[in-house]
């Protein structure tokens, strides 16, 4: 694998540049509830905008990793950064229900393109033979960012509406964009594609690519039962609040920040395929433990478990994935990996809204267990492939 300078030249303006996009994000996404409530829309409706906000992403994710190494140049991510800026500002515009769906359509196509870089970059700026390390360091970024945007979204909009969040949101999107710009492209060791050899679609039918892919799509199916689901079952059999149930969600987020950190360099001596069943374990094992617990306190616990396991295997799957694959088809590879996580997003509330329904809430634990089990029975075969 060939790894980009670890200058801080790089180095500093990916992590910038990650908190700056998400805190954008979370300034604007977290109050799209309230907006379609002034506006006199229903839930369903916002659900299915959000729906296609995920298949917008869902769509071009992959067509931004193959254009990755091409976008390193003040000039493309310039461009692109305009056109996100003004998706984000036309939001502000939509009063109706189809109009929502097209524009979030079009930001959720937009939002991403600078993610496959970056998520590269992140992880090879540590070093080489550090992949998970590097990506323990840039999820503090991007929770950080994350955080900061969902939990001041509700505030603006309290105090000057919708269209503070997107004028402030579009602010710090833009002021995001500025590290990226300033970067010495020109001396960054990005990889080029070869004359001869596969192409990018034919190298990423490598068989542990396979395996890792279904291995995110199951991660994070069976990690919306915290950050889709929490906030019902925490109250209907566990009793308790919508305050205690948004603080154990940012726990969580905190916990799965920080296993990332501290298990990256872990991940990284043992190699990520033998780390991925253990993050598996983690995770059947918080399921399960939410399932027996007998209150608030056990809930809670287990949640941070499961936290600690989604933590352990963000910085595990894509060096997993991208072990085998050629330097000049990582961005490609990186792009097409992130699809497969945007489509457990769109399974895994799927799956358990469907299950909560028909069956119950206590019903969406062994569910999730059975899908970690499933997932690590995976993983301990991917250690062969």
């Amino acid at each position: 694998m060939t790894f980009a300078h670890g200058e801080r030249s790089v180095r500093l303006p990916v992590y910038l540049a990650s908190l700056g996009t998400w805190s954008a994000y979370g300034l604007v996404i977290v109050v799209l509830p309230f907006r379609f409530q002034q506006l006199g829309l229903s839930v369903v409706e916002y659900g299915a905008a959000l729906a296609v906000y995920a298949l917008g992403l869902l769509a071009t994710e992959g067509l931004w990793g193959y254009l990755a190494f091409r976008l390193g140049s003040a000039r493309y991510l310039g461009g692109l950064a305009v056109a996100t800026g003004l998706s984000m500002v036309a939001l502000g515009f939509a009063r109706s229900f189809v109009v929502f769906c097209l524009l979030l359509g079009i930001y959720g196509m937009l939002a991403v393109y600078s993610t496959p870089l970056l998520r590269w970059l992140g992880m090879t700026a540590s070093g080489r033979g550090r992949p998970s390390q590097g990506l323990g360091r840039l999820g503090v970024f991007f929770g950080l960012g994350l955080s900061v945007g969902t939990a001041a979204g509700p505030v603006l909009y309290s105090v000057g509406g919708f269209w503070s969040n997107i004028v402030v949101g579009t602010t710090v999107f833009a002021a995001s964009t500025v590290p990226l710009l300033r970067i010495p492209w020109a001396s960054v060791s990005l990889p080029r594609t070869r004359g001869s050899g596969p192409s990018p679609l034919r190298a990423l039918l490598e068989q542990r690519f396979a395996f890792a892919s279904a291995l995110v799509v199951l991660y994070f199916m069976t990690y919306t039962l915290v950050t889709n689901f929490l906030q019902y079952y925490s109250i209907d059999l566990f009793h308790g609040t919508i305050d205690e149930a948004g603080y154990v969600i940012g726990a969580a987020r905190g916990v799965a920040v920080i296993s990332g950190v501290l298990c990256g360099s872990l991940v990284d001596r043992w190699g990520a395929h033998r780390a991925a069943p253990v993050g598996f374990l983690l995770l059947g094992g918080g399921a399960a433990g939410t399932w027996l617990s007998l209150n608030y306190a056990g809930m809670t616990g287990a949640t941070l478990l499961m936290a600690v396991g989604a933590g352990w295997l963000s910085v595990t799957l894509l060096p997993l994935a991208l072990s085998r694959i050629r330097p000049e088809h990582q961005g490609t590879a990186v792009g097409v990996f992130g699809s497969f996580e945007d489509l457990g997003l769109i399974l895994g509330p799927l799956l358990l809204g469907a299950v909560y329904s028909a069956v119950g809430p206590r019903a969406l634990f062994p569910v999730v267990g059975g899908l970690a089990f499933v997932a690590f029975l995976l993983a301990i075969l991917t250690r062969g492939s």
